[in-house]
């Protein structure tokens, strides 16, 4: 900026010189201002310069994100067609699963329709007089048919693992019951084959857990099977121990254990190299062994995935010619359970009691002396009757001796006869320990106070010892035949009205004898109308419902029936349908059915079902009440007696109160313990004695008691041991007013 000098008064020379200096300023002002614009030129260049850059980058990145976005989009679409895509293909695998699961069902019951007539009638064939040859025959049969609805079943069970269908109950249940039952069904094969069968349980191991007792006996059963099928000669023990688990451990809150139970043969082996296809599916260590020992190759696969699926883990160790062990664990949760009296440690009755125990097989011997230290006892084991007889010959003093009948140079009968030479029934009862159908036929056997049947169950081994050791007063009577898979006499205990419907000819027939045999006589329709007209005429108790009949099925009756009757005529319906899958089951409950018997029908379950129903009117169908006491059976004992009828009828007759007592408290306690064998052999000794001395009101309940034990159902039992009870004290009332002349 331009400054204008004021007129000055100074000389012009003055004035000059301040001039010319002014305007050097000036123009000095001028210069810097210049080179002040041209950086503010430059900077203003500058910075037009980065922001064009700075524009060309937010271009750039503009485009970069539009790319980007436009990939997403593309990724999104793709994305979206592979979930439809994968939908689709969800949608079919469960469609051909579904397909696959309704073929295995058609086709389950396709093959169990014809395997029911095949299985039913060879079971009704069984219990008829056959000669030798015959009786084998239908064994063979029989045992072919069962075979093949194994491996029917292993089938079906696979299929449900492989599809993620496989459930598991959850509910508490008696371990030792579970083990025992399924010693038991393999114990006469065992016997057969002259197998030692034992079993072991830690006394710390759960009374009861939580679980599915079912799929473990399932498992349990498979393992023995295969044991007791690739040993020849030896022996197969199961033994079960249990590990408590931290609380780092536990899947749940609660007292969580860990089992592991070990399945012990001294069979064939399996070669180290082969050890990992035994759990492959449809296969075996080697094809031979199917054409040998049969099989579908499925039975470890199963068992390896149930194990799984109760927390556990399946392994073997086995070594070839020596045999094999196959471990598999569980995790499962101790259930509250009263503890059964034998599992207490303090026993005063057994306690620093001696035993002799004499069996040649180590691992029997073992056994024994575990479970009597476990109650206190002192044992002696030794390996055969001469070293028995040196110990009694040399002193030794003991309290009762358990001897093996089955012994190499001296059997248990020979071995008998010797002690008795040396010591008296009093000084040294003796308790015969056997294989199942190794009793033999000998006039020896007297010498034996008691017997206990191969593998030794401690319930059992436990009442054996009280009752030696006690002394306990036995009714020695001549013992009543097993009760036959069929009895006739239920239809008269536990009467019902059945009606059967049923559209296959074969099976009608089938189902009709099976209940007549049980001493029904069933009404009969072919389909769902004719059951709806039978129940517009009368009254049923029990619908035996086949699902699949033409005009009006198993479940649309059901439904109607439900509809239609009043509260009153509604009657108790049990489906019968050769469909085994679980939704099967569930699909007849919807309907409103009761029950659900699965094809080929086994007596058992029959009995069950007929037991679990109750009449709707009792009293019209129960004959009138007899009298306490049948004076022709006291006549015909007292006739059998003879000549000592005068000294032993009143020794019978006292004893009666005594033992019966002990029976009825026996069937309290195993109800109590849901054990159904000690039930039922309860039961079976109370009607027998019962029936020798006339008390047919109180052997009529034993015998409905044992049936319900029989079939594995407890549901009524207390009932009816109420009723016992009452029976009870009218015979021994009866039996004590009695004349003994």
């Amino acid at each position: 900026m331009l400054r204008i000098a004021p007129v000055s008064t100074r000389e012009p020379a003055g004035e000059l010189a301040e001039l010319r200096a002014e305007n050097e300023l000036l123009h000095d002002e001028v210069g810097v201002a210049r080179r002040a614009m041209a950086i503010a030129a430059e900077l203003v260049v500058e910075q037009f310069v980065k922001q064009e850059e700075i524009l060309a980058e937010l271009e750039r990145r503009w485009e970069s994100e539009r790319v980007l976005q436009e990939a997403l989009a593309e990724k999104l679409r793709e994305a979206e067609v592979r979930e439809q895509q994968l939908a689709e293909a969800r949608l079919a695998a469960e469609s051909a699963n579904q397909a696959k699961s309704a073929f295995l069902a058609t086709m389950s019951h396709e093959i169990r329709t014809p395997m029911n007539a095949i299985i039913g009638m060879t079971n009704l064939l069984l219990d008829t007089q056959l000669d030798a040859q015959q009786r084998e025959f239908v064994e063979v049969t029989h045992s072919s048919g069962e075979t093949l609805l194994t491996i029917i079943n292993d089938i079906l069970d696979f299929s449900k693992i492989e599809a993620g269908r496989m459930t598991l109950e959850q509910r508490g249940f008696d371990l030792r019951r579970c083990l025992e039952t399924s010693l038991d069904l393999i114990s006469g094969r065992a016997a057969e084959k002259g197998i030692e069968l034992a079993y072991l349980v830690d006394a710390h191991v759960p009374a009861a857990v939580v679980g599915d007792v079912t799929r473990l006996g399932q498992v349990l059963v498979n393992l023995l099977t295969n044991a007791v099928k690739f040993t020849a000669e030896g022996e197969v023990v199961l033994t079960v121990a249990s590990r408590a688990l931290g609380e780092d451990e536990r899947p749940a809150p609660g007292d969580w254990h860990e089992l592991q139970l070990d399945v012990r043969d001294t069979g064939i082996g399996i070669p180290p190299e082969h050890v990992e296809r035994l759990f492959e599916s449809f296969t075996q260590v080697d094809a031979s062994t199917t054409r040998e020992f049969g099989g579908s190759g499925l039975g470890l696969a199963i068992s390896r995935r149930l194990a799984e699926a109760m927390g556990g883990r399946m392994w073997v160790d086995s070594e070839v010619g020596k045999g094999s062990v196959f471990h598999f664990t569980i995790l499962a949760e101790a259930a509250e359970h009263g503890e059964p009296i034998y599992l207490a440690a303090d026993q005063p009755h057994l306690q620093g009691k001696r035993m002799l125990i004499v069996d040649d097989n180590e691992t029997n011997r073992k056994i024994l002396a575990a479970q009597a230290q476990s109650w206190g006892m002192q044992s002696v084991a030794v390996a055969s009757g001469a070293a028995a007889l040196a110990l009694l010959q040399g002193g030794e003093a003991f309290d009762l001796a358990a001897v093996d009948m089955h012994m190499p140079e001296m059997d248990g009968l020979a071995l008998a006869a010797e002690v008795r030479k040396l010591r008296t029934a009093e000084e040294l009862p003796l308790v015969m320990v056997t294989s199942l159908g190794g009793l033999p036929s000998d006039p020896r056997e007297g010498l034996f106070d008691a017997w206990l049947t191969k593998p030794i169950k401690p319930s059992q081994l436990y009442n054996c010892l009280l009752q030696v050791v006690s002394r306990e007063s036995q009714l020695v009577l001549e013992p009543e035949a097993e009760t036959a898979v069929f009895d006739p006499h239920l239809g008269e205990q536990h009467p019902l009205r059945i009606l059967l419907a049923e559209d296959n000819s074969i099976n009608q027939r089938l189902a009709t004898l099976m209940l007549e045999r049980l001493g029904y006589r069933p009404d009969v329709a072919g389909n769902g109308l004719e059951v709806m007209d039978a129940l517009g005429r009368q009254r049923y108790d029990l619908i035996l419902m086949d699902l699949q009949m033409p005009e009006l099925d198993g479940l649309e009756a059901t439904r109607r029936i439900r509809r239609e009757l009043a509260q009153a005529a509604q009657p108790r319906i049990v489906a019968l349908t050769a469909n085994a899958m679980t939704e099967d089951r569930d699909t007849c409950l919807q309907a409103g059915m009761d029950d659900h018997l699965s094809k080929p029908i086994r007596a058992p379950d029959l009995v069950a079902a007929l037991l679990a129903c109750q009449p709707r009117d009792r009293a019209t169908h129960c004959a009138p009440p007899a009298e306490v006491l049948d004076p022709a059976a006291v006549d015909k004992l007292r006739a059998q007696l003879g000549p000592q009828a005068q000294t032993m009828l009143p020794q019978l007759l006292a004893a009666f109160p005594t033992d019966a007592d002990r029976l009825l408290d026996t069937a309290r306690q195993a109800l109590a313990d849901g054990n159904t064998a000690e039930l039922r052999r309860a039961a079976h000794s109370l009607k027998s004695t019962s029936a020798t001395f006339g008390a047919a009101a109180l052997s009529a309940v034993a015998r409905e008691l044992e049936a319900l034990a029989k079939a594995g159902s407890l549901a009524d039992a207390g009932g009816l041991l109420d009723r016992m009870s009452a029976e009870c004290e009218r015979a021994k009332a009866a039996l004590a007013a009695l004349p003994v002349e």
